[in-house]
């Protein structure tokens, strides 16, 4: 039985281009309300990260940290597991003003593994909040989760 992620870096381009689709549309926006950008002028990073001085290390060191945190942290449903079932769920969460993980919901789920997939999301350490015009914002991500149970 093995649960299966993508690459680092294929996991830091997962992150960044459903971040960077509104922006390729619209530009960066500073929302009206408590919504969330799918981009801000700066990234939320995982505190642990945040002393990291260059913005590409520390955007790296943040989704190195997130895989290695869900890679840890989540269980393979037993029901799952008994039936067989593989795929990739799909988890959009919030990162807040606050720069804690908010508003988990399944964008693409697969029964049986989403509650495992949404309860991993919902322990992610806290972060540094992303910031637009010198001001924290919301920022919302789209992250795949694949389990496998195959080697």
């Amino acid at each position: 039985m093995r649960i299966s992620f993508p690459s680092p870096l294929i996991l830091g381009l997962s992150l960044m281009f459903i971040s960077a689709s509104a922006f390729a549309q619209t530009g960066l926006q500073y929302p009206e309300d408590d919504s969330a950008v799918k981009v801000a002028e700066v990234m939320p990073v995982l505190l642990s990260c945040e002393d990291t001085v260059e913005p590409e290390k520390r955007q790296s060191c943040t989704n190195d940290g997130i895989m290695t945190h869900i890679m840890n942290e989540l269980v393979y449903p037993e029901e799952a597991q008994n039936k067989g079932l593989e795929g990739t769920v799909v988890v959009e969460f919030v990162v807040s003003v606050k720069g804690l993980v908010s508003d988990v919901k399944i964008l693409r789920g697969l029964g049986p593994l989403d509650a495992a997939a949404l309860d991993v999301v919902r322990s992610l350490p806290n972060f540094t909040p992303g910031l637009e015009n010198g001001k924290p914002v919301n920022v919302k991500y789209a992250l795949p989760i694949r389990f496998s149970l195959s080697e």
